[in-house]
């Protein structure tokens, strides 16, 4: 463990220039450290960050978790000011949340009481809605249940409804940030105004530590790109996304945590909305469990559907990233326009698919990892698991904290780093973001956390 104070800016290298990289080069960059940012792709947000939903809600299994996405909704809201660079400085537009708000249908009442519980520890405005309110609301959608997510190929699947919803969880302030990709180059931008540098089209091919043979800590000392070349920094940061567990086992580093991770291949899909539904003023986001999706608006009167990852889907783990289908596939599209059409009596199923197929950066509990490692000087943001992209301003803030105490210092497993919130002034406790915490029994382990 260092122990010495963090006299000055210092040379970090960060690995990834998705959502999160991007964010935190920028949080490290705006306190005076020199940032080199590696990204395999030619530009920031085109990997995963450009497949999320993005998506800003507050439903989380934790009150930490609740939180985090409370005090990360702040950053959307203020996000161009909190860029501080000017607008002419972002040549294609800055991003910004669309407030939609949220209904969680009701379906299993412990989980309701779970949410209700922690919203409410965490002071997240909510309203607990009834049957007939959602239906006045959204009188184009059925409430109808059938005992949980199918496949079509199970007779169940095309069976009569077996019940149906009691009602909705609703969040006001629920909505979605209007193009992720843009998001992550709005954060570069700002980052490179504060003196980060982006190499793009680069990979890490090896992290460089010291041995610790002599029975000191290992400590990290850079990294070596794919051509040879070596980049020194006592400060690393694993933003890798899904690539985080091969960056985790490059550093030695592999069944060392609790929390692991794994990539698991993910489709999301677009389609027009029922027959005179104008979705992006009359639709919302509506999180569905029986039959396993949720929706939102896109932009064009579409709605943007995507899966809840139900058992009966199983999940398709990915051994090779590069080799990885990223096209939609007809039988998952398929399955989700169907799944769709139980909820919205005259939706039409398209004739062809639109939509995304990229990789989730999966953990244990389907919860996030923000913080140091076994190695010193090496940090780990990982475990995003398709839930995290609303938390990325809040978690880089979080990480930049962590960075400043621990190379401070601090001894962050035995006394935990908490961080009062930007904007809210909430406490936020990062032990709970720990790669060796409790595993979280509560889980969905689902997207939804």
């Amino acid at each position: 463990m260092n122990t010495a104070a963090l006299d000055g800016p210092r040379d970090v290298i960060v690995i990834g220039a998705g959502i999160f990289g991007c964010g935190i080069s920028y949080e490290l960059a705006r306190r005076g450290h020199r940032v080199t940012t590696v990204e395999m792709n030619p530009g920031p947000g085109q990997g995963s960050t450009s497949s999320s939903g993005a998506i800003v809600r507050f439903m989380y299994s934790t009150v930490d978790g609740v939180r985090l996405a409370w005090e990360g909704n702040r950053y959307w809201e203020d996000f161009a000011d909190y860029l501080e660079t000017p607008p002419e400085a972002h040549e294609t537009g800055v991003a910004h949340k669309v407030t939609t708000g949220l209904w969680f249908l009701r379906l299993d009442d412990a989980l309701h009481e779970l949410y209700i519980h922690n919203l409410t520890e965490a002071g997240v405005d909510f309203e607990d809605w009834t049957a007939e309110q959602v239906t006045e609301r959204f009188p184009f959608m059925t409430l109808d249940t059938y005992g949980g997510p199918a496949s079509p190929d199970d007779e169940r699947f095309f069976g009569p409804p077996t019940g149906a919803y009691r009602g909705a969880l609703y969040t006001a302030d629920a909505g979605y940030v209007s193009d992720p990709m843009l998001a992550a180059r709005n954060l570069a931008t700002a980052a490179e105004a504060k003196g980060a540098t982006f190499r793009y089209g680069t990979r890490v091919a090896e992290i460089l530590t010291t041995d610790g043979r002599d029975g000191s800590a290992r400590t990290v000392r850079g990294v070596r790109l794919t051509d040879g070349e070596e980049l020194s920094a006592p400060i690393v940061v694993n933003v890798g996304g899904p690539w985080s567990a091969s960056l985790v086992e490059m550093a030695g580093l592999t069944g060392t945590m609790t929390i692991e991770t794994r990539p698991m291949r993910h489709e999301a899909h677009v389609a027009p909305p029922p027959s005179g539904v104008d979705f992006e003023t009359e639709g919302g986001i509506v999180a569905d469990l029986d039959i396993g999706v949720y929706y939102r608006p896109e932009s064009g009167n579409q709605i943007f559907v995507g899966s809840t990852d139900p058992e009966c889907d199983g999940h398709d783990w990915v051994d090779d990233l590069d080799a990885m289908n990223r096209e939609v596939t007809r039988d998952i599209s398929e399955r989700q326009m169907l799944r769709t059409a139980r909820r919205f009596p005259d939706f039409g199923i398209p004739h062809t698919f639109r939509g995304v197929a990229e990789a989730y950066d999966v953990s244990t509990d389907w919860g996030p990892v923000y913080d140091r490692t076994d190695v010193d000087g090496l940090f780990v943001a990982m475990g995003t698991s398709g839930n995290q992209f609303k938390n990325a301003c809040v978690a880089s803030h979080l990480m930049a904290e962590l960075v400043t105490a621990v190379e401070g210092g601090l001894d962050h497993d035995a006394e935990p780093l908490v961080v009062e919130g930007r904007y809210t002034g909430t406490p936020i406790d990062m032990g709970s973001f720990s790669r060796n915490r409790d595993i979280n029994a509560d889980s969905t382990g689902s997207v939804l956390g």
